[in-house]
């Protein structure tokens, strides 16, 4: 794959190099602990295809419910240091696992383990965690079911939209729903129902289609009224009835609103990627939902939550589709998409000790990302 942008100099920010955690108050532990097996001594209620309890979830006071999404989506950039070994790559169907897929997969989250990039700090996944930070609501005062509905609409928002500006748009119905309509909760399905929806449309003015998630939205805070107790779908099926709500969306929102783990969210960059790799058939593949499908008969089910937080911020800020930093990648030994005129022209590519050129990159990496972080923060 030709590189398209050989010819582009980047300008490097020195700044401190500090390990930057991105964590949320809304799961911060503290000496409460939940006794998650009470999931499976409940016989009654909805049960999911995926041996999660609804009824039980839903019972869940407001720090207990986010430790429980916390257990089944962990987002804990420390986790990703720790090598996945051949004996956890295990997978119900007993397909047969791509060569390649744990060689490059480690060295991938091992560099996301350093770097901060957009979806970690503003991503579909922050957006009720930033927005209410933003606007001074507490976390024991954040209802599991306005969450839920703050996420799925950070989710509708997020479509063909960066991440910065989605986490705007949200802001901006949080401030009306607080300043003008005078709820304390932000975001609430008795808030979207109130809103006149030019007015709706004019807050997200900042996303791409405003008017016409504008009349998602109002549709869909109406349809969860009518049809689902007033609270978001706990199933697929139910999810993607909603309008403008797609797989991608769908599978995130039941992840991180029920900790469902009943899907692989695939998104361009995971799309992307796992073609370039040869994950999935390059030639079959000609969207993400074909790749979804793909990968979720060979990839274990332990990894169908993080492969797609670990390849969107890969994608982001390491491999683009233009600009790919070949340079300083750790995959570049082994990349069947590498650019070998990058990686000669690099200083690393000349040392000899392969740790200490690992242990170089790693900070070169920690370093550009916290340099675009300081530049985003200043900007606004």
């Amino acid at each position: 794959m030709r590189e398209t942008s050989k010819h582009r100099k980047r300008k490097y920010i020195a700044v401190d190099v500090d390990e930057v955690e991105v964590r949320s108050k809304y799961f911060k532990k503290d000496d409460r602990t939940i006794d998650l097996s009470q999931e499976t001594k409940i016989k009654n209620g909805s049960q999911s295809d995926h041996g999660v309890n609804i009824d039980w979830i839903k019972g869940l006071k407001p720090i207990e419910y986010f430790e429980w999404i916390e257990s089944r989506t962990c987002d804990d950039p420390r986790t990703w240091r720790r090598p996945i070994t051949k004996e956890e790559m295990k997978n119900e169907s007993g397909a047969e696992i791509p060569e390649s897929f744990l060689p490059i997969y480690n060295r991938v989250r091992l560099m996301r383990s350093k770097v901060n990039t957009p979806v970690d700090a503003m991503g579909c996944s922050m957006i009720p965690v930033l927005v209410s930070d933003k606007c001074g609501i507490p976390s024991e005062k954040v209802d599991p079911k306005n969450f839920r509905l703050q996420f799925l609409i950070g989710t509708m928002l997020s479509a063909q939209t960066r991440d910065e500006r989605m986490a705007q748009a949200a802001l901006n119905i949080t401030e009306y729903c607080l300043n003008t309509l005078k709820i304390a909760e932000g975001i609430t399905l008795k808030g979207l129902l109130e809103i006149d929806e030019s007015i709706l449309a004019n807050l997200i003015r900042c996303v791409s289609f405003y008017t016409r998630k504008a009349n998602f939205i109002k549709r869909t805070a109406q349809l969860l009224v009518d049809s689902f107790g007033s609270d978001i779908p706990c199933d697929i099926d139910g999810i993607m009835s909603l309008p403008g709500v797609g797989p991608k969306m769908g599978y995130l929102t039941l992840q991180k609103g029920w900790g469902l783990i009943a899907g692989i969210c695939v998104d361009v960059h995971v799309h992307r990627l796992c073609k370039m790799w040869n994950w999935v058939d390059p030639i079959k593949c000609k969207t993400a939902e074909h790749t979804r499908k793909e990968l979720q008969i060979w990839l274990p089910h332990s990894l169908w939550y993080e492969i797609n937080t670990v390849l969107v911020g890969f994608g982001q800020l390491i491999c683009m589709a233009r600009g790919k930093r070949c340079d300083l990648c750790l995959v570049n030994d082994i990349c069947n998409a590498r650019n070998l005129n990058l990686i000669k022209s690099s200083k690393f590519h000349q040392m000899e000790n392969k740790e200490d050129m690992e242990e170089v990159c790693l900070h070169w990496l920690d370093t550009i990302s916290n340099g675009i972080t300081t530049r985003r923060h200043k900007k606004k």
